[in-house]
């Protein structure tokens, strides 16, 4: 296995455990904010949509020099925002808190898939 296969087995894990794993902090975050339709499959549906919208509005705005990962960054967060008020059918702040239980989770899945790239590196290796 190459580097560049490792690579790609990271990112297809950092995908499945992000939305997976955004989706039950999500659901967990609605359940904590007494949100009253607050099930699993609109966590899950919120997941995807958020992750997918603040991706793409990353994406487009890196193009732009010097502040472009910064404004991206922002915009991308009030889309996010907007999508999970718009899929719980909440306040703003309790999109908020949902938002913020979503990022933990997305920064642990970055780690898991890190170390899962990490150590299919290593055991291409022999290692």
């Amino acid at each position: 296995m190459s580097l560049f296969a490792a690579f790609g087995v990271g990112i297809i894990f950092v995908f499945v455990f992000m939305v997976i794993i955004s989706g039950l902090f999500m659901w967990f975050a609605a359940k904590i904010a007494r949100v009253e339709n607050a099930t699993f499959g609109r966590a899950m549906l919120a997941a995807i949509a958020s992750s997918f919208v603040e991706v793409l509005v990353a994406f487009v705005f890196n193009a732009v020099p010097v502040l472009g990962n910064l404004i991206g960054f922002i915009i991308g967060l009030i889309v996010a925002l907007l999508v999970i008020k718009a899929v719980f059918r909440v306040s703003f702040g309790k999109a908020l808190l949902v938002w913020i239980f979503n990022l933990i989770a997305a920064l642990i899945a970055i780690v898991l898939a890190a170390m899962i790239t990490a150590s299919s590196f290593l055991l291409s290796r022999g290692i």
